[in-house]
């Protein structure tokens, strides 16, 4: 292989000169994927979608549906109509993610995945002008990219199950502030620790969905579970299919208002596209896993409910003076007629909720981490670099004691990494959004911080993300499937569509104090914020253009992918890649951008599609 004195111009180097390419470390970064022993299998792949989506969603806004639709049938549809409206999103992301970005590798274009999710659906979308997409995708994502919500309804949480009914901001924020900093601090010291944890959580979860289930159906079939023999539960009348759509709310805000929420509780099932480099054979696995487990948390979601009311009387529900209520843990007291019971549930919801941040602090740090690598942000390059956890190192020193065999990858010790810095700027922007809804209720700011990001990650996201399949697929035609979704492009119209559905009617205003609207913020200000989150990556934009113009100086990024497979029948992935961000004069960055064009038209003319 060639070996280079000199740190060549970015894009004017040959594949083999990049393996042993002497590297400026001020501009230039050199990164692995994780080894195939570290690569995340199936199972974790579905325990990341079940720890994120089974979380304060699920346990905390089902009072908000049915006070605000007060109909116990329609409800339940709009859990079952959430899940099928998420799997279409899921087939969506699905195709993108197994399609998209593709490199030339042994002569050929090859879909090879990575990590991004829909930053990397996006830039293949908006390919002109340059940064654009990336800019207004990312500036969005650092700073509203996080579980700061469930932060602050983890410190509630933990404060109700200890016995304080009306937690006050000071303490909640404290603790809030404390979790998100241990679970960064855990991704930091160790990513296997990190994946554990989120199957575990995962495992838990499901077992707590299980045991409502299992108890609300039982106690509709006759059970006794309190020690007062009193048996308490809804009327049947509640279930009955004549009646439980009788008293529907009317008004169109009142239903996709809340709808927001049901889309929230479900929204984790993009976790796993934003680490898609880390998985183990994507073409092969990624969809075995994410598609079934939709169909197992969107089954377990509606049966939630239905226990939910088996126990619960609707007109305890709906006749409630607080907008805020936690019906699982009303469930739980009802269930065992004590506030043992309730606490415990309460505990059981800090934990899920904990969950919660575990996985989107792993897959969300990974996110900001590619933003970085596209170098829009100051220093760039330091929080595009992963590095060797401190588990990892004194991992290495005890097997070497011990004679134990150590993986090499190009002549050097393979440990593995995290992405330090980016962990560190997502804690940041947690902290920001907390800070910034400190003078909020604990109430308000959970529920006004949960409807951004719905607002924002599912819905104005899903539209973009789901129409620019379309436009590449049908308009441009330039997008060549690596995995054929079922229905051809239905699940994209439907998912655009009923999006940009609930983008419009957010503004509208239901009745009273219901959906997102809080005691102190009018209901508009949500999609409000919202829609400007468009507006704030187009400034960034502006803002780096005008810093090139200011230097005289064209920023030139390159990030150039070494990929491998294991053996002749696998499947090509990403091993590692080079990302190269130099400051060039203009006349100089555009014979950069000439040699790029050049070496891609070689690399095609060697055999290439």
């Amino acid at each position: 292989m060639a070996s280079m004195a000199a740190t060549p111009e970015p894009g004017m180097f040959d594949r083999e000169d990049l393996i042993d390419l002497e590297f400026d470390n001020q501009r230039m970064r050199k990164e692995y994927t994780p080894s195939r022993q570290e690569k995340i299998k199936p199972f974790t792949v579905a325990c990341l979608i079940l720890n994120r989506s089974i979380g304060s969603g699920i346990f905390a806004t089902p009072s908000k549906i049915l006070q605000a639709t007060n109909s116990v049938g329609i409800s339940i549809l709009f859990w079952a109509l959430g899940g099928i409206l998420i799997s279409c999103g899921t087939l969506v992301w699905t195709e993108f993610g197994l399609s998209t970005p593709r490199e030339h590798v042994d002569g050929k274009e090859r879909a090879v995945p990575r990590s991004g999710g829909e930053k990397n659906y996006l830039e293949w979308v908006l390919q002109k002008p340059k940064f654009l997409a990336t800019c207004m995708y990312g500036i969005v994502f650092i700073l509203l990219g996080n579980l700061s919500g469930n932060a602050i309804q983890f410190g509630r949480y933990v404060l109700l199950a200890s016995g304080h009914d009306n937690p006050t901001r000071g303490p909640v924020i404290g603790l809030a502030i404390a979790a998100l900093t241990i679970v960064v601090l855990v991704h930091t010291v160790s990513r296997k620790g990190g994946i554990l944890m989120n199957n575990a959580f995962a495992i838990l979860k499901v077992c707590i969905l299980l045991t409502i289930i299992i108890l609300g159906f039982a106690v509709r079939g006759g059970a006794n579970f309190r020690d007062d023999n009193k048996r308490r539960f809804a009327k049947e009348s509640d279930l009955a299919p004549s009646n439980s759509f009788a008293d529907a709310a009317s008004g169109l805000a009142s239903y996709s208002s809340t709808f927001l929420y049901v889309l929230y509780a479900y929204s984790g099932f993009e976790q796993p596209f934003y680490i898609l480099s880390e998985v183990d054979r994507p073409r092969r696995n990624f969809a075995r896993a994410v598609i079934p487990s939709m169909a197992l948390l969107t089954g377990l979601f509606i049966l939630v409910n239905v226990a939910y009311v088996c126990v619960v009387p609707m007109d305890d529900i709906t006749n409630s003076d607080n907008a805020d209520l936690d019906l699982a843990s009303v469930f739980f007291e009802y269930v065992f007629g004590n506030d043992t019971a309730k606490h415990t549930m309460q505990a059981l919801i800090a934990c899920s909720i904990l969950g919660n941040l575990i996985v989107m602090t792993f897959t969300a740090a990974r996110v900001k981490q590619e933003i970085a690598k596209e170098g829009i942000l100051p220093k760039s390059l330091l929080f595009a670099t992963g590095k060797t956890t401190p588990t990892a190192k004194l991992l290495s020193k005890f097997r070497k004691s011990r004679g134990a065999k150590v993986e090499y990858i190009d002549g050097h010790e393979h440990l593995e990494q995290s992405p330090m810095a980016a962990l560190g700027l997502h804690w940041l922007s947690s902290i920001f959004l907390i800070a910034v809804t400190a003078k909020l209720s604990p109430d308000d700011a959970y529920s006004f911080l949960v409807s951004l990001y719905a607002y924002v990650f599912v819905s104005v996201m899903g539209v973009f993300t789901s129409f620019g399949l379309l436009y590449s697929k049908y308009w441009r035609k330039d997008f060549v499937s690596r995995y054929q979704i079922w229905g051809g492009p239905t699940a994209a119209i439907i998912y655009c569509l009923f999006n940009a559905f609930l983008v419009v009617t957010a503004f509208l205003n239901p009745p009273g104090s219901l959906a997102r609207t809080t005691s102190v913020m009018p209901n508009y200000v949500v999609p409000s914020i919202g829609l400007s989150t468009i507006l704030w990556g187009v400034v960034w934009w502006l803002g780096l253009h005008l810093v090139m113009k200011q230097r005289g100086q064209r920023l030139v990024v390159t990030r150039s992918a070494f990929c491998d497979r294991p053996d002749d029948n696998g499947e090509w992935v990403l091993k590692y890649e080079i990302i190269d961000h130099v400051w060039k004069a203009d006349s100089d960055a555009g014979s950069v951008r000439t040699g790029e064009t050049e070496m891609k038209m070689r690399r095609r003319s060697e055999g290439g599609n």
